[in-house]
C-alpha cells in the first residue's frame, strides 16, 4: 500500500489536470472575491467575505468528477491498474490507494479557492461576519462534501474501462446531482402564502389577499425533499451557499456515502476483470 500511494502522490505531483483544476479554482475564488467587491461598489449591495468563501461547494462536484475520470482512467488506458496487479498488488490496496490520492486532491482544489479568497477577499471584503465557529464548521462541512463526492466519483472510474465514457457519465451525473438539488431546494423555499399584484382601471398596482399556495410542500412530502437535501452532497452545498440552518446529521450522511460507495466500489471491482 505504502508504495502504491508513494507512486500515486508522486504522480499527482506531476499531473498537468491536478495543477490545472487547482489553478482553475484559485482563478474562480480570486474573480468571486473582485466581482464581490466591484458590484459592492457599484450597486451598493453588502459582501462579505462568506458570500465568496463558500460558493466552491457549488463547483466542487463536477471538478473532481473530471479529475477523477481523467487521473484513474488513464491507469486504464495506460495498462497501469494491469500492470500493478501482475507485479502483485492486491485489489483492495488499488482501490484504496487511489480513493486516498482523488480525496486528497479534492481537498487541494477546496484549499485553492480557500486560499484565493483568503489572499484577494480579505484585503477587499473583510474578514468573516459570522462567528469563527460556524465559519469552521462550514469548511469541515466543504471538505466533508469533497470527501463524499471523491468516493462517488472513484467507484465510477474503478468500474469504467473507457476514459471517454467515465468522463461523461462522471460530469452528467455531477450535473444532475446538482439539479436535483436545485430543484429540492427550490421546492422548499416556496412560501406557505401567496398574494397577486392586481393593476385596477386607473393604473393602480394593488396586491390581493395572501392564498394558500399551491406549490408549498407539507406533511411528508416535505420531510422526504428536507430529508435528500440534507443527505445529497449537492444539496449540502445549497444549504451552506445560502447558510440555511442545518443539522450536523449532514457528517453522518457524507460518512455513510463514502462508506456505501467505497464498499459497493471494492466489492464491483474485485470481480471486474481488469482487460
Amino acid at each position: 500500500m505504502s508504495k502504491l500511494l508513494s507512486a500515486g502522490f508522486l504522480r499527482l505531483k506531476k499531473s498537468k489536470v491536478f495543477f490545472i483544476l487547482s489553478g482553475f479554482m484559485f482563478a474562480f475564488g480570486s474573480y468571486m472575491s473582485v466581482s464581490g467587491y466591484m458590484d459592492m461598489k457599484k450597486y451598493q449591495f453588502t459582501h462579505t467575505l462568506e458570500d465568496a468563501f463558500f460558493t466552491q461547494v457549488m463547483l466542487i462536484g463536477i471538478v473532481i468528477a473530471v479529475f477523477c475520470s481523467l487521473f484513474i482512467g488513464t491507469e486504464y488506458s495506460d495498462g497501469t491498474i494491469r500492470n500493478k496487479l501482475i507485479v502483485g498488488h492486491s485489489r483492495i490496496s488499488i482501490y484504496i490507494s487511489n480513493l486516498i490520492v482523488c480525496m486528497a486532491a479534492g481537498i487541494a482544489f477546496s484549499l485553492s479557492y480557500m486560499a484565493a479568497c483568503a489572499c484577494v477577499g480579505i484585503p477587499l471584503l473583510g474578514f468573516f461576519q459570522m462567528d469563527l465557529q460556524t465559519a469552521v464548521l462550514l469548511v469541515l462541512c466543504s471538505m466533508v462534501i469533497s470527501i463524499a463526492y471523491t468516493a462517488v466519483f472513484t467507484l465510477a472510474a474503478m468500474l469504467i474501462h473507457s476514459k471517454a465514457a467515465l468522463s461523461v457519465v462522471s460530469v452528467i451525473t455531477a450535473f444532475l446531482l446538482m439539479f436535483a438539488a436545485a430543484y429540492l431546494y427550490s421546492s422548499l423555499s416556496q412560501p406557505e402564502m401567496v398574494s397577486d399584484y392586481i393593476i385596477n382601471e386607473s393604473g393602480e398596482v394593488t396586491q390581493s389577499k395572501p392564498a394558500p399556495n399551491p406549490f408549498y410542500l407539507t406533511g411528508t412530502r416535505r420531510k422526504v425533499h428536507e430529508f435528500l437535501l440534507e443527505f445529497l452532497p449537492s444539496g449540502q452545498t445549497f444549504l451552506i451557499i445560502n447558510r440555511t440552518p442545518f443539522s450536523a446529521h449532514i457528517f453522518l450522511y457524507d460518512g455513510l456515502i463514502f462508506i456505501c460507495a467505497t464498499g459497493i466500489g471494492l466489492s464491483a471491482f474485485l470481480k471486474k476483470d481488469v482487460k
